[in-house]
Formats: C-alpha cells, structure tokens, sequence
C-alpha cells in the first residue's frame, strides 16, 4: 500500500533529505597530497605524517603564518651533484645555520614549490632535482620570543640536488641571510670527521641528526 502523502503536499522523499551545512574550507591542494606522500617517502615516522596531514586538515589555514601559533613550513637540504657538500644559510634572526626554510606566501598551496622559492632567494639556485618521491623529513620544533607570534613550526623538508659539484655551484646571499656557504655533508664526504668537526659552529641543533638520516635516504634512493 503507498505511503500517504504529508498534508502539507510535500512529497516524503524530498522530506527524509537533511538540510546542508555549508562546507568548511577546502583542504589545500597539492599540500595535502604532498604530505600524504610523507607517510612513505619520508624518512621520518610515518605517524608525524599523518599528524601534519590531522593539521592541515582540521586548520587548513595552518599551511600559512596567520594560521596559528602552530603552523606549517617548508625547507630544502641542498646538497650538490656527487651528494658530499650540503648549502646552509645564517639566519640572522634565529643566530644559526640551517637549511634554506620560511612560509608559505597566500595564495601558494605545494609545499615544494614553497621550499624551492625559498633556495632561488635565499642562496641563489633555481633547477634542482627532487632526490625522492616527496617530502624527505619532517620535523616539528619549537620556537623561542624571536620569532613573534609562531611558537611551533611544523616543518617539511625536501632532498633537492644541484646539478654539478659545489665547486661549480656559487651560492648568492640574500638580505635575509648573513651568509651562505656549501659544507661537507657528513656521512657521504670523503673527508675525514664527525659532524661536529665539518659542520659550522653554531648549526641548528637537530641538523646533524637530520643530514646523517638523510644520507641513508640518499645513497638508497642513489644506488
């Protein structure tokens, strides 16, 4: 037996649909892809991955500074055509050496493109190649009163590889970096030293830690 219809006219059909909310903002894309690709390419813990992309997801805006204290970054270790030298920038405001890094610009959604614009303007090289299948590391850390209102970067970092040695690549300081300088990559140079001895003094603490996994990742992605 049909069902009979509302007294109101309406049909039941048209009545069993929910109202919509209107949808949140879109998850940035190719951001979000790019960190999936994170949750196997990097060599950091498949689980920071997912806790980017529960970020991203949640705060979309967090792919920029103003989404919050806590927010998304994007950095390249450069390294040169043989993998033995590695470029890294003084930051001025932070007082140490560190991987070309920064913010994402509005309007920008790849989190590679981001890190690549950040090598062309802080040490002056366009035209690397990806070493890998997307971000190479991640690594969220904690920032001091310089830095204003970011309290915690959420950073992705990217292998990117210079097309002919070091000797052969002259890097370009720009206004934001006191200077710029190619050094040993430890764990692939052949010379002699611990990463104390042929890093600068005054590098960023985890760096170390982070080029001695990201030569593993290299010599497996390179043989």
């Amino acid at each position: 037996m049909p069902a009979e219809a509302p007294p109101d006219g309406t049909s039941l059909s048209r009545e069993a649909v929910p109202e919509t909310t209107a949808p949140g903002p879109a998850v940035p894309e190719p951001a979000a892809t790019e960190l999936e690709r994170a949750v196997l390419a990097a060599v950091s813990d498949p689980g920071l991955a997912r806790e980017y992309l529960a970020l991203l997801r949640g705060t979309p805006r967090a792919l920029y500074r103003d989404g919050g204290p806590a927010h998304l970054t994007a950095s390249a270790v450069v390294v040169d055509a043989p993998g033995e030298h590695v470029a890294l920038v003084w930051h001025l405001k932070g007082r140490f050496w560190v991987q070309p890094d920064g913010h994402l610009e509005d309007g920008e959604t790849s989190l590679e493109r981001a890190a690549r614009r950040e090598v062309a303007e802080e040490i002056g090289l366009e035209d690397l190649a990806l070493v890998g299948d997307g971000p190479a590391m991640l690594h969220r850390h904690g920032l001091d009163a310089a830095f204003g209102r970011c309290r915690e970067h959420w950073d992705v970092q990217f292998l990117l590889r210079a097309p002919r040695p070091a000797a052969q690549m002259p890097l370009r300081a720009s206004e934001e970096s006191g200077a710029v300088e190619w050094f040993p990559w430890p764990s692939r140079t052949p010379l002699a030293g611990t990463a104390q001895e042929l890093l600068p003094v005054g590098v960023v603490p985890d760096l170390p830690a982070t080029l001695e996994a990201l030569a593993a990742h290299y010599s497996a992605i390179r043989s």
